[in-house]
C-alpha cells in the first residue's frame, strides 16, 4: 500500500473535491457565452477598409481559445490528482 499522511476519509474528501472541480470546469460555459454575445452585439458595417469588426472578432476568438487552453490544463492536473487518489482510496477500501 502507498504511504500517505492523510486519513482515508481526508483522501475521499479530496477526491470528491477534485470530482466537483472537474465538473465545474466542464459545466462553465458563461465565459465562452459572454465572448459570443460580444460578437453578436458588434455592429455589422460594410464600409470598405473597416477592419474593426474583424479585429474584435479575432480578439474574442483568442479569449475563448486561451480560456479553453487553461481549462484543459486544469483538467489535466485534476485528472492526475484524481488518478493518484483513486489508487490509494480504492486500494484501502479493498483491504
Amino acid at each position: 500500500m502507498k504511504q500517505t499522511i492523510f486519513t482515508v476519509d481526508e483522501l475521499k474528501k479530496n477526491y470528491e473535491t477534485i470530482q466537483r472541480l472537474m465538473a465545474q470546469i466542464l459545466d462553465d460555459r458563461t465565459y465562452t457565452q459572454k465572448a459570443l454575445d460580444m460578437l453578436e452585439r458588434m455592429p455589422m458595417q460594410s464600409v470598405p477598409g473597416d477592419i474593426a469588426g474583424q479585429a474584435r472578432a479575432n480578439a474574442a476568438m483568442e479569449i475563448v481559445k486561451v480560456h479553453e487552453t487553461t481549462n484543459q490544463k486544469l483538467l489535466a492536473a485534476y485528472m492526475k490528482m484524481y488518478d493518484d487518489l483513486r489508487d490509494i482510496i480504492f486500494l484501502e477500501e479493498k483491504q
